[in-house]
């Protein structure tokens, strides 16, 4: 893979990551790199076909573990927070947190079993059981 493309992927997952919206992301990628803003816009649309590559990800199922592993650490500090907590402030702070890491792992999920389902229906679509 050209290290200018793959640094380019990087940076936009990385900004993208950081809550930057696309399109300023987009341009800023543009000019650091003098490449069209188009080529960019449809990489990322294109992005189910790359990001395992750029975030080097060899086993996507040990990968979703280790998130998984992850997340019940995190859980688990944000929760003897909300229980040591001395005030009613540290205690909502400790509650949104563990609601936004409740939607978070839920989106990975739900992700993970949307990803398994199309690779089911190309597999059955390449061989010719299902037309999409």
């Amino acid at each position: 893979m050209n290290l200018n493309l793959l640094e380019i992927r990087r940076e936009l997952l990385k900004t993208r990551n950081y809550g930057i919206s696309l399109v300023d992301a987009v341009k800023d990628l543009s000019s650091k790199y003098h490449v069209s803003s188009r080529s960019i816009y449809s990489d990322w649309q294109n992005r189910k076909n790359w990001i395992e590559d750029v975030l080097d990800i060899k086993d996507s199922g040990a990968f979703f573990l280790e998130l998984v592993a992850n997340h019940k650490e995190i859980y688990r500090l944000a929760s003897m927070e909300f229980l040591q907590a001395d005030n009613s402030n540290a205690r909502i702070g400790s509650l949104r947190l563990l609601r936004d890491l409740n939607m978070d792992f839920l989106g990975m999920v739900v992700v993970r079993d949307n990803q398994k389902r199309l690779r089911m229906l190309e597999e059955k679509a390449r061989k010719g059981g299902i037309f999409l």
